[in-house]
């Protein structure tokens, strides 16, 4: 049980700051896991009884949850798990194709050959997933996030813009992701590696092209998602 997990974390002496970012992190993880659904009502009693904390944590994170993106507060109704509409997904597609074809290009730039290896690496076994293993798998979704957190990484310039890259991908709750691959897209098996291929050519226009296609796709099957899921 989630609760469970997270008081084996807690330890004597900690502060309420850190706490805080544990419900956060809580939190955020069984949204992105689909444990707690678009829509489901979260309220400070409730978290603070089921994980073992004050309210005064919870509150912060709460706040934090929706400062991010990942619930919201509705009049006559208190805090609830964010429901995620088109527009949503539009607006935030618009955001990561931005931040990821620049973080491609700053890539192309300063990766070292080790780094490409790298990224190749995982590449290779993040698509060995989508098209073998269990797509709902949470090995395949926290793969696919490292992966593109990896590229911007490796561009060693803009940590501001991974951090941002990260909120953006865990707001799309990346479960979306995978049921999408299971429903509509046949991807190609190197789809992944095809990125990596034209980062490790150095050129960055080409770069970019090739993300921007990479994530215009992605935008395609979360919109196509949302109008299954919401049939």
């Amino acid at each position: 049980m989630a609760n469970i997990d997270f008081q084996t974390k807690i330890v004597t002496g900690q502060t309420e700051n850190t706490l805080s970012q544990r419900v956060y992190s809580l939190l955020c993880d069984e949204i992105v896991n689909g444990e707690l659904v678009p829509g489901e009502r979260l309220t400070r009693r409730g978290l603070s009884k089921r994980l073992g904390v004050s309210q005064n944590p919870v509150t912060e994170a709460l706040m934090r949850l929706e400062r991010d993106g990942f619930v919201e507060n509705k009049p006559l109704y208190g805090c609830r798990v964010r429901v995620l509409t088109i527009e949503d997904v539009e607006n935030d597609q618009i955001l990561r194709e931005a931040i990821e074809c620049q973080l491609v290009r700053l890539c192309c730039e300063y990766a070292c050959n080790s780094d490409l290896a790298a990224l190749m690496m995982r590449a290779a076994e993040l698509d060995r997933i989508t098209t073998q293993g269990d797509p709902e798998s949470r090995l395949g979704m926290r793969l696919h996030l490292e992966f593109h957190m990896l590229i911007g990484e490796f561009g060693k310039k803009c940590p501001y813009l991974v951090n941002e890259l990260e909120r953006v991908w865990l707001r799309s709750l990346m479960r979306l992701n995978w049921v999408k691959s299971a429903l509509f897209c046949a991807l190609p098996e190197d789809w992944h590696q095809q990125l990596v291929e034209v980062i490790k050519d150095r050129n960055p226009d080409a770069a970019e092209a090739k993300m921007r296609k990479h994530v215009k796709m992605n935008e395609q099957y979360d919109i196509k998602t949302l109008e299954f899921l919401n049939r």
